[in-house]
This record gives C-alpha cells, sequence and structure tokens, in this order.
C-alpha cells in the first residue's frame, strides 16, 4: 500500500521506521502520519516535566517541524520511537518550571453520542465522570514522578521496556520495579476509595 493511498487516520499499519525512511525521502505525508500517531502521548509524557500544557504543545510541535527540517539525518535514528520521546524530555526539562504534574483529561472528545441522552442521565454521567476523573488524578498524584512516568509509559503510550529505560535513561529492571511500585499505589488508593464508598 503506498502512503499517498491512504487516508491520515490509518497510519497504524506503517511502521515507525518506514514513515522515517519516507520522512527522509521528503514524504510529507509520512511526517502527518508520525504526527498524528505521536503528537497526543508525547504532550501527555511531556506534562510530567512541565505544567503548562500550552508551553508543552508548543514544544512538542517544534519538534516535529525539527525533525522535518533535519530529515537528511534520520537514517542515523535506530528506534524512532524512543529518539522522539527523549527529544521531548531533554527539550521539556530544559523549560521546566515545575515538578507538579497535572494530568488533563479530556472525554468530551470520545463520548460522541448520535442520540443526546435525558437531562437528568447527562447530569449523572458529567458526576460520575468528575469522580473518576477526580479519582485518577488523586492517585496519579500520589505515584512518585519516575514511577508514575513509566506507568504511563507503559501502560498509556504502550511502550516496551526498554523503550522506556532508554526514554528515562535507566536500566529495564529499574523500569519494572517503578510500575510495580506503581501499581501498589494504585492498588492501595482503589481499596481505599472502595472502602469510603461503602461508608
Amino acid at each position: 500500500m503506498n502512503i499517498n493511498q491512504i487516508k491520515m487516520g490509518n497510519s497504524d499499519c506503517f511502521s515507525d521506521d518506514y514513515l522515517f525512511q519516507q520522512i527522509r525521502n521528503g514524504q510529507y505525508e509520512a511526517m502527518e502520519l508520525f504526527f498524528n500517531r505521536y503528537y497526543t502521548p508525547l504532550c501527555r509524557f511531556g506534562l510530567s516535566y512541565e505544567s503548562n500544557s500550552c508551553l508543552v504543545e508548543e514544544k512538542v510541535a517544534d519538534i516535529f517541524i525539527q525533525l522535518w527540517n533535519s530529515r537528511n539525518i534520520l537514517d542515523k535514528i535506530k528506534n524512532p520511537k524512543s529518539y522522539i520521546y527523549v527529544v521531548v524530555k531533554n527539550s521539556l526539562k530544559t523549560v521546566r518550571k515545575s515538578e507538579q504534574f497535572h494530568q488533563q483529561i479530556d472525554e468530551s472528545k470520545t463520548n460522541n453520542t448520535m442520540f443526546s441522552p435525558s437531562r437528568e442521565q447527562e447530569i449523572i454521567e458529567n458526576e460520575e465522570k468528575e469522580i473518576s476523573t477526580n479519582l485518577i488524578r488523586e492517585i496519579l498524584d500520589v505515584i512518585p514522578k519516575k514511577s508514575r512516568q513509566a506507568f504511563e509509559l507503559s501502560r498509556i503510550d504502550g511502550l516496551k521496556y526498554k523503550e522506556i529505560s532508554v526514554i528515562l535513561n535507566v536500566t529495564p529492571k529499574t523500569v519494572e520495579n517503578h510500575i510495580a511500585i506503581a501499581l501498589k499505589y494504585i492498588s492501595k488508593a482503589l481499596e481505599s476509595h472502595k472502602k469510603d464508598r461503602v461508608i
């Protein structure tokens, strides 16, 4: 399948290596596919280094522009996914103003239904969403920073331990330990939440 023959949304059929090769050859469509694949996950990852979401979005967008402008050297990059995460990390570490992480969850985009629910049902659903969102934020806030980063990269972004180890500059075993720590915190927080609801 030729990259020009597909819609922008169907990027999963191309590997990162293939997209990098096409970007290197000046295929702007491949750049758009790579951008669409990684922009949102990179912004979420960037928020663990910088709490200003506008600044994170700007920096991540700038990195894609730099990637396009320096496409002639992309053949030297062995793992595009790890590379782009490390570039974002290094870029944001230089402008970091705070180590506090505030996850922003926008469920409105994924909750597009053809039939609008009744007003009462809408209120109930909104309250449940707010409770879930607050619970997730509370849990994320108590997890140590490195463990939280490793957990999100693994469970949300789907990266392998080896890829995460490159991004966070630690060993794969340390990544495994960080994720285990995060899971313990999550388990305790959920258990506490269940007890509070029973009371």
